[in-house]
């Protein structure tokens, strides 16, 4: 598209082209050379009355004196010229005439008055006013010749059509002083290499007797001339007096172009960048000389986007003058990197020119989007809270019920003889009751209760003693096509942490990654030390340091992207129900994870595996001889005397059973009121075992206050299905024990029991 008219550009002007076609041929002849040129969106001008006004040129505009056309606008309409001036060489007679209708009666008297020589001077200074294409200069020669040369402006380059148009103006021009028997050829012309275009003109001048005349009037004419001048020169100065208005315009207009806070771009109807601001410049990293009009904006869209940005475009541009909707999209800066945007689009007024002005919201987005995602964060984090509660009571309950399944087996195996019939289904009781009490630990997990005492541990030595499982080796009979890798960091940094709980973790964690592969695949596990330079912001907040991590891969199916979000919720499972588990091993894996202050990644793709990535807090601390597991004569007692303060009969009933088997005297207490009055009776008990929570009256630790009020120096352990951390840290705190977590099991609490007493 042509740029508006200014003073830098090259323009014509045609009104006596128009004149002398509408006198020879018509108005057809004027409408078959402005065909196609007139009223077209490729076409612009500024209106010198209203100069921020835009529109296509009008046949008005192409022959008033004050409005000029391109260069590109001219060369078309003078070819249009021989389609209507019939003639052996039509751009010769269409010059000529065009200077025939030019000239008014008095520029003709004065032309015959003064001679050729001031007619050729007065055209090389008018044709600076109105044609802005070349320069003209001339001489004068032996009397009777004139030539004239023409210097034309860069890039404008003639064409054969151009140099016949001023052949035919030059000569009409000489024609119109009066001479005759005019000769006239262009002698030089660029199209053939030459520096400049060059017409030579050849006449015979008039009688004597007309020069005589002519002398005889000149001092009447005088004033008549210099009016004429004054005129011509009059209606220049307007002209050039709206341009320079113009221009003050154009300034204004383009300071607010340039100065505004948003990135701004002018885009041409075939989406060629041809002006921008420096704001737009740092949105895309480039500098303007490497993007005006050798950008195209559809290449710096992003692909995807490209339909809703180039239909909002064309809606600007075709509909309405004032469409303001913004857009948002993305857009591909000169690095590469991709920003979003906001961006408000409006057409220039009266051309087919869009200013397209645009925000860079990539930060803000991104903010939106880490909120959303916190957001999401939080509210996971409090259901599996309000859940953890559900199975925290669940875990009580259940307990409870299991520690007669568990505990009363044992005690059954410890007096019967090694060949009764009834060992081996009085051991699948067993058995049976302790993964009944592992599924109880996963809710306990879950419920985030599971108070456990924290060791060093080393995660390597975890992930073998897994490995080296029976469990492992049953998982892994049902995946015969799995490989699985180990590859562990030698000096791998310890840990705090629960080993069995962490082991859990691990089991499940491989158990998913084999199921998730179809036919044969591999499991990659690998362990090494990590440190994080800058905290890991979510809903919790992950502290700088070292850290252990441990990665869990398979070659599996992949999870979708919409179930990644659910996988960690309790019973959330696409497993088939009695082949897979209960549901809960992810959550175990996150309840875990977050009982050791961690941090868990998820990355899978459909079709290509997943990747678990755990974090664990480091520590320097060396790892701890392990004490052997005790035997039955270890942990026996001495006939020492020990309440046992339970709400719930059968429980009592179970440590009294267990307790006198390991030869200690047993005084049991239905609740703390009741064990608050054996000891104020008077009577003297070794040790207390307290359970924890109780439903009617006080419970564990108020009892266990009370106590040690009426005897400072009395020991207890504590036991429970359940229980709050922070209440048995509390009850440790006042000088409480161990905690020993139900179901029983004998060895567990004779040891407690034992160490206990030691103290």
């Amino acid at each position: 598209m042509n740029k508006p008219m200014s003073k830098d550009i090259n323009c014509l002007n045609f009104k006596g082209l128009i004149a002398f076609l509408e006198k020879q041929y018509g108005s057809w002849g004027v409408r078959t050379v402005v065909s196609g040129l007139v009223n077209n969106q490729n076409y612009m001008i500024h209106d010198l009355t209203d100069p921020s006004r835009i529109t296509p040129i009008n046949q008005v505009q192409i022959i008033d004196p004050n409005y000029w056309v391109s260069s590109e606008f001219s060369m078309k309409l003078l070819h249009n010229v021989k389609k209507v001036v019939k003639a052996k060489n039509p751009l010769y007679e269409a010059g000529r005439g065009a200077v025939r209708e030019s000239l008014s009666k008095n520029a003709l008297f004065v032309g015959k008055l003064l001679g050729p020589a001031f007619l050729a001077k007065q055209a090389t200074k008018i044709n600076s006013r109105f044609n802005r294409t070349k320069d003209v200069s001339y001489n004068k020669l032996k009397g009777k010749e004139l030539t004239f040369e023409f210097r034309y402006h860069p890039p404008f380059k003639p064409t054969k059509d151009v140099c016949n148009w001023n052949l035919g103006i030059y000569t009409e021009l000489l024609h119109a002083s009066g001479v005759k028997d005019i000769h006239s050829k262009e002698v030089k012309c660029t199209l053939n290499g030459d520096e400049c275009c060059k017409l030579r003109l050849t006449y015979k001048k008039s009688g004597i007797i007309n020069r005589m005349v002519n002398g005889l009037i000149i001092w009447q004419v005088k004033k008549e001339v210099h009016n004429v001048i004054k005129e011509y020169e009059g209606s220049l100065k307007e002209r050039d007096r709206l341009i320079d208005e113009l221009t003050v315009s154009e300034d204004k207009y383009r300071s607010l172009f340039e100065n505004t806070a948003t990135a701004n771009a002018i885009i041409e109807s075939d989406l060629t960048i041809s002006q921008v601001n420096y704001e737009f410049e740092e949105l895309v990293g480039q500098k303007k000389p490497e993007i005006e009009n050798k950008w195209n904006f559809k290449a710096i869209i992003n692909p995807a986007d490209y339909m809703k940005v180039n239909s909002h475009l064309s809606e600007a541009t075709t509909n309405n003058p004032h469409f303001l909707k913004n857009l948002e999209f993305r857009l591909i800066a000169n690095d590469g990197f991709e920003k979003e945007v906001i961006c408000k689009v409006g057409r220039i007024p009266s051309s087919l020119k869009v200013i397209a002005s645009m925000i860079d919201v990539t930060e803000m987005k991104q903010g939106q989007k880490e909120r959303i995602e916190l957001k999401s964060k939080l509210v996971r984090s409090e259901k599996m809270e309000a859940l953890g509660l559900l199975a925290g009571g669940v875990a009580h309950d259940l307990n409870n019920v299991l520690s007669g399944i568990v505990s009363y087996p044992e005690l059954l195996l410890l007096d019967l003889p090694e060949d009764s019939h009834l060992r081996k289904p009085i051991q699948t009781i067993k058995d049976s009751g302790m993964k009944a009490a592992a599924i109880v630990q996963d809710l306990l997990t879950l419920a985030r209760r599971d108070v456990a005492v924290k060791e060093i541990a080393n995660l390597n030595d975890v992930i073998k003693d897994y490995l080296n499982s029976p469990e492992y080796d049953k998982m892994i009979s049902f995946h015969p096509g799995v490989d699985l890798k180990f590859d562990c960091d030698q000096n791998l940094f310890n840990i705090s942490g629960v080993p069995s709980n962490l082991n859990k973790a691990i089991m499940n964690l491989v158990t998913n990654a084999a199921e998730a592969i179809k036919g044969h695949g591999r499991i990659h596990v690998i362990t090494k030390n990590d440190y994080l330079e800058h905290p890991i912001s979510g809903y919790d907040k992950f502290r700088e340091g070292e850290y252990v991590t441990v990665m869990v891969s398979d070659s599996g199916v992949g999870i979708p992207s919409n179930n990644i979000e659910r996988i960690f919720e309790p019973f959330y499972s696409k497993k088939v129900m009695g082949r897979s588990g209960t549901g809960l091993g992810m959550t175990v894996v996150w309840g875990t994870i977050k009982d050791h202050d961690g941090h868990i990644e998820v990355f899978s793709k459909e079709g290509k595996g997943t990747t678990f990535k755990l974090f664990f807090p480091a520590t320097r601390e060396g790892l701890k001889k392990k004490d052997a597991s005790p035997t039955l004569i270890e942990i026996m007692g001495n006939g020492e005397s020990v309440l046992v303060v339970d709400d719930v009969r059968e429980q009592r009933d179970l440590a009294n059973s267990i307790l006198q088997r390991l030869g200690y005297n047993v005084t049991v207490a239905s609740g703390g009121e009741e064990a608050l009055k054996l000891v104020t009776s008077g009577e003297r008990f070794d040790l207390i075992i307290l359970d924890m929570i109780m439903h009617d009256g006080i419970d564990g630790l108020e009892t266990f206050k009370q106590i040690r009020e009426i005897k400072p120096n009395q020991k207890a352990i504590i036991v429970s299905g359940f229980s709050e951390t922070g209440r048995v840290k509390n009850a440790q705190h006042l000088g409480a024990g161990a905690y020993v977590p139900k179901p029983y099991l004998l060895d567990r609490i004779g040891s407690a029991i034992k160490d206990e007493l030691r103290k």
